[in-house]
This record gives C-alpha cells, structure tokens and sequence, in this order.
C-alpha cells in the first residue's frame, strides 16, 4: 500500500520582519507537532521517508517530527518545489518517489494541503490547520502511477487535546 502523510508547519512567529521563508515556527506551539507525531506513531504510520519545503518553519517542524518517530534528522529530504506549492506540484513529488518506500510524510503549506486531499481524495475538507496532517491511502502499485486516493485520517493538534 502507497500512503502519504501530509502536515501542515507548526503555526509561525510574525512577530520579526523576516521574509516568508525564514519565518520560524512559535515556541509556544512546538508541543503540537509533538502531539501529532506521537499520535502518527500510536497509529503505527511513522513514514519511511520525510520530505519538507525549505522553508525554515518546515524545517523546523520536520525536525521535531523527525525526532518523536526516531528518523534521522539528516535523512529530511528538501524539496524546493515544495514552498509555494499547488496540489500538483505535490503530486508530482509523490509520483517520483522511490519506490523502496510505502509511506512518505511531506510537510508543507497550505492551501496546497487542502487542495490535494480534495483534488486528490475522495475527501472534501474546508482547511487543514497548522500542525494538522492527513493520510491519504493510494493502494498497491507504484507512485508515478498513483490518481485518487482514500482519506485515512485528518487530526489536528485541537483535536488530540479535546480528546485528552
């Protein structure tokens, strides 16, 4: 089964005059990328291959993923397509990953987020929040042959903590 995990960065500091892709993540919210890689784990979804944007949110944000499901930070793979993406340029991503892995994890930005799950799912979702993920199942078969996949799970770090 191909599966991806897409995550939104953890909610950014607008309080510097820093250009977009420098904008850090706030501290105050790094604990909701915790939460929601610790429920990926309980869920037994860790991904096999992490990719982000260069932006310096989703790095940071990759970081602390990366950290709760044990994957080496030095593996996070850049994509630079990935920082002002539409749904299609994930989709190309997707299409030309390895074939060695079964579940990918990208984290990047909205509203390429929303608009893949709803171009590329048979889900219709008003908006992934910051920190939100969703797992898009795609069946057997290889990437570059992936269409419309199936929404396995949407969280959000609101959701982990009213369920806490």
């Amino acid at each position: 089964m191909k599966s991806v995990i897409l995550i939104r960065h953890v909610k950014s500091d607008h309080s510097n005059m820093l250009a977009d892709i420098d904008r850090p993540i706030r501290n105050d919210r790094k604990e909701d990328a915790k939460e929601v890689a610790k429920d990926i784990k309980k869920r037994g979804d860790s991904p096999q291959h992490l990719i982000c944007s260069p932006a310096k949110r989703t790095l940071q944000t990759a970081s602390l993923l990366a950290h709760s499901w044990d994957y080496p930070e030095k593996k996070i793979a850049i994509a630079e397509s990935l920082y002002e993406c539409t749904a299609n340029d994930i989709l190309n991503l997707i299409k030309n990953t390895d074939e060695k892995f079964d579940t990918i994890a990208i984290v990047c930005h909205n509203p390429a987020i929303t608009d893949f799950v709803n171009q590329y799912s048979d889900a219709r979702i008003d908006n992934v929040p910051t920190t939100g993920a969703v797992k898009v199942d795609f069946g057997k078969g290889k990437w570059k042959e992936i269409k419309t996949g199936k929404l396995n799970w949407f969280l959000s770090p609101k959701q982990l903590k009213a369920a806490d």
